[in-house]
């Protein structure tokens, strides 16, 4: 995602330092001079009919001559001559500023190229040593009023790479923040339904949307530093947002003075958390007893804790999740420097 924009952003600014380049180019070759001189040709000019020229002196045909002119021109007869030099210093300068921005988004474009041709090999390494494919689901890119996250887009990548796989064993290695609701539930019960054995592998985090999908698979393997996320669902806009159990006590606070988008808000949670507390108990497994479920269910939806806690491995396991941790410290320092390398954003699958 990261290298498609650095590539619309270098053809951008490539053309418009182009258009900056021809046009200064152009204004320095025009740079000159204009020298106006008076027309003294007056050979084209209409005489006037209504006094004989020939009685008049030299002097006055002239003036005769001029004020017939103007009357019928409205203008004073000129002659421009433009003499034009060439401004060599702001050519090379203007040459020389445009080189600089086509070589930094021509570097980034290739960097980002590169980035990505090394984040495959990664993934390719990992799949030669374990024999089985790899998907690669990394959110890290923030813009201003946005987060790459789940969303459609990565439940349409998972269905291609599925459908390559042919129900073959795959690891699903998560690094993100999560994402939509609707797709997080969508790709979860993708995850759940495919017939082979999926190993989820966290290098760092792998929170809210993110944590729904690591339950529904069949193994969970993180690095010892590495955590899930509770899974309560979060509503707002761009100035208000917050948990569904936030909403409702706005609500149960605010009473009858609540307004209209924080009841609607309250609403939309109660239900959301509804779905997935349901989704939640059906979809994990891990040989886990249906109380067990339940309860582990009820407590990541409840919103009891914040959004932001670090469900280490440790506290995975006292909640009776089973996890596993990554030992292999080459493994470790692999998958890391995948996850900081600025390509590789949204899925990959090997």
């Amino acid at each position: 995602m990261k290298t498609k924009l650095i590539l619309n952003i270098g053809i951008v600014m490539f053309m418009v330092c182009v258009l900056s380049t021809m046009i200064s180019a152009a204004d320095a070759i025009n740079l000159g001079s204009t020298n106006i001189k008076e027309n003294t040709n007056t050979d084209t000019i209409v005489q006037t009919n209504d006094i004989d020229m020939s009685v008049l002196t030299p002097e006055e045909r002239s003036l005769i001559t001029a004020v017939d002119y103007l009357r019928s021109t409205g203008g004073v007869p000129l002659k421009i001559e433009t003499v034009t030099t060439t401004n060599w210093n702001q050519l090379i300068i203007s040459l020389l500023v445009s080189s600089v921005f086509l070589i930094f988004f021509f570097g980034q474009m290739v960097s980002g190229s590169i980035d990505n041709t090394a984040v495959k090999i990664a993934l390719k390494t990992i799949k030669k040593k374990t024999g089985r494919n790899v998907v690669f689901i990394k959110h890290t890119s923030a813009g201003m009023f946005s987060q790459s996250m789940i969303d459609q887009s990565t439940a349409i990548k998972l269905a291609t790479a599925m459908a390559k796989f042919k129900g073959a064993d795959f690891d699903l290695i998560l690094h993100t923040p999560g994402g939509e609701v609707f797709s997080a539930l969508m790709i979860s019960r993708m995850l759940k339904d495919y017939p082979g054995k999926i190993r989820t592998i966290v290098p760092a985090f792998a929170m809210s949307g993110g944590t729904l999908l690591a339950l529904s698979t069949d193994e969970i393997i993180m690095n010892s530093t590495a955590c899930l996320g509770p899974v309560d669902p979060q509503l707002g806009s761009l100035f208000k947002s917050g948990s569904a159990r936030s909403w409702n006590q706005i609500v149960k606070f605010k009473g009858k003075k609540a307004e209209d988008s924080s009841i609607s808000m309250a609403m939309t949670g109660s239900q959301y958390t509804r779905s997935i507390r349901d989704h939640l108990e059906d979809t994990m497994d891990f040989g886990l007893s249906t109380n067990q479920k339940k309860k582990i269910s009820d407590y990541l939806t409840s919103g009891n804790i914040e959004h932001a806690y670090a469900l280490t491995p440790s506290r995975l396991t006292d909640l009776g999740i089973p996890v596993k941790i990554m030992k292999n410290t080459k493994v470790i320092e692999n998958l890391m420097k995948i996850i900081s390398k600025l390509a590789g954003e949204g899925l990959t699958f090997i």
